[in-house]
């Protein structure tokens, strides 16, 4: 639950992707005498396809200079038999802090590679923080990096060199298909759920469903794509016939841009905070070329997205990220710009998906938090049990010295809550999303009436996988999912 100056870390390898929330220390390694076992938290998990069984180089790395995993440790070799087998390779690397006075939390990156040195799978998992020391107890989590950390950002060893893979626009071929067993016609329209006709077949992106409030109450439903519109149609009304396209199907075929193009519909919608979202790129993008790239600067030379010579590779990243800004904030350009959905679609064409997913939750968990505001206590109490003492000691930190919380600050403790209830669930960026979504479902006078755009985002975080495997995976090959 907390790091130390030194502790080991444990990378799991499944053939399945259902990682377990907790691991026994005594499954990892033998344990000295008769200690009871300890048991080992997820920090995070990452799923990722396989075009065939192969040996794996497993390498972690910190991204901050505050710390380090061991050198000879770095890369450790799973091999291909065991893959093939679906056994559960362990992988148990140490980590260490330079400075054992001061211990922070920060982030490891775990690099999966192939015997030709080719990047198979890399993503970020942020660490839990230190055990908290004698004094005034809190429970809310640190945000932000302080000031004096920024320039503690490193890339991991081999992050520079990383070989970003190519985007390929084609057809999404694993899908289902179902048969629609009634017609809908909304009364209010929502852009996020289909409307569509008894009779007519849908493609399903996944057989996964989501839960959210209907007109009444709260139902399943399946991400369909129909009439070249991906949106939410009520598991009910459609008969699963399996993943042989019938030919009655009618309208244009998913490819994948338009699937990249339209989960990416609510990202213009979500709040976010720039310093925040600089310092994770700074950390995660290997390859400001690559960067500049994805988001259309094709060819440009550096010095156009700065004036002078950076030596860093972060921040170069940093200043493409700063010309991306002024070039959406830029109120004499034709086509406006949302410097949200540019930014995700880079980050996706680069098969960023882990990135993704983190911004994602972090502009969901801020503009929740804005849209409630002064109704944050009531979200609170519907998604877990909190006390009343335990509400004020996150308004605490925000009120003037009239003892009193101004209204326009107000989304401030419901931010510092949300992260940290976030952080507590212990699930993935998609559960995060679900059950806020569900909690605030149950709010009297809900938001979601009004404010559709967490119904977008809960579609965007499930379909990335379908996205990834599709744009990426090899065409011609089966895939064994890992």
């Amino acid at each position: 639950k907390h790091i130390h100056p030194t502790f080991k870390t444990v990378v799991a390898l499944f053939c399945h992707d259902c990682a377990p929330k907790t691991l026994l220390v005594n499954e990892v390694g033998i344990q000295a005498g008769a200690a009871p076992p300890v048991v080992l938290q997820l920090w995070g998990k990452h799923q990722f396809v396989l075009s065939k069984p192969q040996d794996l180089h497993v390498g972690v790395y910190s991204n901050m200079a505050t710390h380090e995993v061991k050198a000879s440790e770095q890369a450790r070799v799973v091999r291909g038999f065991q893959v093939k087998l679906g056994k559960v390779s362990r992988l148990v690397y140490i980590v260490s802090s330079r400075n054992t006075e001061d211990v922070s939390e920060f982030t490891l990156r775990v690099q999966v590679k192939d015997d030709h040195d080719c990047i198979l799978a890399q993503f970020c998992v942020q660490t839990p923080t230190p055990p908290p020391k004698a004094g005034p107890k809190t429970s809310v989590q640190r945000r932000f990096l302080k000031r004096k950390e920024v320039g503690k950002i490193v890339l991991s060893p081999l992050a520079v060199a990383t070989k970003y893979p190519v985007f390929q626009d084609r057809k999404v071929n694993n899908l289902k298909f179902g048969k629609l067993i009634k017609t809908v016609i909304r009364q209010t329209k929502n852009q996020y759920l289909l409307e569509y006709k008894k009779g007519d077949f849908v493609a399903l992106l996944s057989e996964e469903k989501i839960k959210l409030k209907g007109q009444l109450w709260t139902k399943e439903w399946y991400i369909g794509f129909y009439q070249g519109k991906v949106g939410l149609v009520h598991a009910k009304n459609v008969l699963v016939i399996g993943n042989v396209k019938p030919i009655y199907f009618t309208g244009p075929d998913l490819t994948t841009s338009t699937l990249l193009e339209q989960i990416l519909k609510p990202c213009k919608f979500l709040t976010y905070i720039y310093a925040s979202v600089r310092t994770i790129l700074m950390e995660n993008i290997g390859n400001w070329r690559v960067f500049a790239d994805a988001l259309g600067y094709i060819n440009l030379p550096l010095k156009h997205f700065c004036h002078s010579e950076l030596d860093s590779e972060p921040e170069r990243v940093a200043s493409v990220l700063e010309r991306l800004k002024e070039d959406c904030n830029n109120n004499e350009s034709k086509e406006k710009k949302s410097f949200q959905k540019e930014l995700l679609t880079a980050l996706l064409r680069m098969d960023c998906q882990g990135l993704v997913a983190r911004l994602v939750m972090d502009f969901v968990l801020l503009t929740t938090a804005v849209e409630v505001a002064g109704r944050w206590r009531e979200l609170a109490e519907r998604l877990i049990k909190v006390s009343r003492q335990q509400m004020d000691a996150y308004e605490a930190p925000h009120r003037d010295k009239n003892g009193v919380v101004d209204s326009e600050a107000m989304w401030k403790p419901a931010y510092d809550f949300l992260v940290t209830w976030a952080a507590q669930i212990g699930e993935s960026y998609r559960d995060v999303i679900q059950e806020l979504h569900m909690g605030l479902d149950k709010m009297k006078n809900p938001i979601t009436k009004r404010w559709k755009h967490l119904t977008g985002t809960l579609i965007l975080v499930n379909c990335l996988d379908i996205l990834r495997s599709s744009a990426f995976s090899p065409a011609s090959q089966d895939d064994y999912a890992i």
